[in-house]
């Protein structure tokens, strides 16, 4: 059982510390809108994603600079094969767990993804598919779970660094549909990340959900274009039907039920199987 000293100093540091990650990232992205409306260029999407990204990730790697190496400070260590199995598991029984909190939002908000989809997508899927799927799983990881979540583990007991730091990558987001199953996943990225011991774990699991999505939506942009509407239209139309959002809501409510039990499971046995890898680790030292 925990019984880790709640360190309320250093807490509220590390909040601080957020805030500023935002601000920075705000800044940089208003740095290029300024840039945008005097010069007439027009930055694709993944420029704008690396003008908020790069700066919020100066500030964590600065506050971390005295913590070691770059890959011992951000939680980088190898993992075996079956625990990489074992990861694509998880990702697979708490999908559901994503799939019940974004409907859960959409009772009050739109689905954000698709009511933005053909802007996110722009002119070149291949590069949506590049920034959702590889360098927002990996760089929000270091964000999140190599800096924020690290940091807050070693000040406050495990529970309530994995909630505030699945809290604050729901913040990060900035919208309220992603908010709601961000911050689920974080608490999940948070337990798998200490079950196998390594940031690879959320990223992996990161990696399989964005990519899973972003193909997704370059479909049903495609697929709406072609109808003459788009994925907004038709998903707000479906959201308006209040009994058939109740329906789907009970239905994957369910689902979540059994999938939080499947990923409390899976998590278990990722440690068990990172327990059983260390003798042999040791000895190979």
């Amino acid at each position: 059982m925990e019984n880790k000293v709640f360190n309320k100093k250093e807490f509220f540091a590390i909040l601080a510390i957020f805030v500023l990650v935002i601000i920075a990232g705000i800044s940089g992205s208003l740095v290029l809108g300024v840039v945008a409306a005097f010069t007439g260029i027009i930055f694709p999407g993944i420029v704008t994603y690396l003008g908020f990204l790069i700066p919020a990730l100066a500030i964590v790697i600065a506050f971390n600079r005295k913590e070691g190496s770059f890959l011992q400070a951000f939680g980088f260590k190898p993992i075996s094969w079956k625990i990489v199995l074992l990861t694509v598991l998880l990702t697979v029984v708490s999908y559901p767990i994503v799939l019940f909190m974004d409907l859960l939002s959409q009772l009050f908000v739109p689905n954000i993804i698709a009511s933005t989809a053909e802007s996110l997508v722009g002119s070149s899927s291949v590069i949506f598919i590049l920034q959702a799927a590889l360098i927002a799983p990996i760089c929000e990881e270091i964000l999140m779970r190599g800096f924020f979540q690290n940091r807050l583990a070693k000040v406050c007991p495990f529970i309530v660094a994995s909630i505030v730091s699945g809290f604050l990558f729901g913040a990060f987001h900035m919208n309220l549909n992603q908010f709601c199953y961000a911050w689920v996943l974080g608490i999940i990225f948070a337990y798998a990340n200490r079950a196998s011991g390594s940031i690879f774990t959320s990223i992996i699991m990161h990696v399989l959900i964005n990519t899973y999505g972003a193909i997704t939506t370059v479909i049903e942009v495609a697929r709406y274009s072609a109808m003459g509407t788009t994925w907004g239209e038709v998903a707000e139309k479906e959201r308006a039907d209040s009994s058939n959002m109740i329906r789907y809501i009970i239905i994957y409510g369910i689902l979540s039920i059994a999938s939080v039990i499947l990923t409390q499971l899976v998590t278990k046995k990722i440690a068990e199987q990172r327990i059983k890898e260390a003798p042999a680790k040791e000895q190979a030292a």
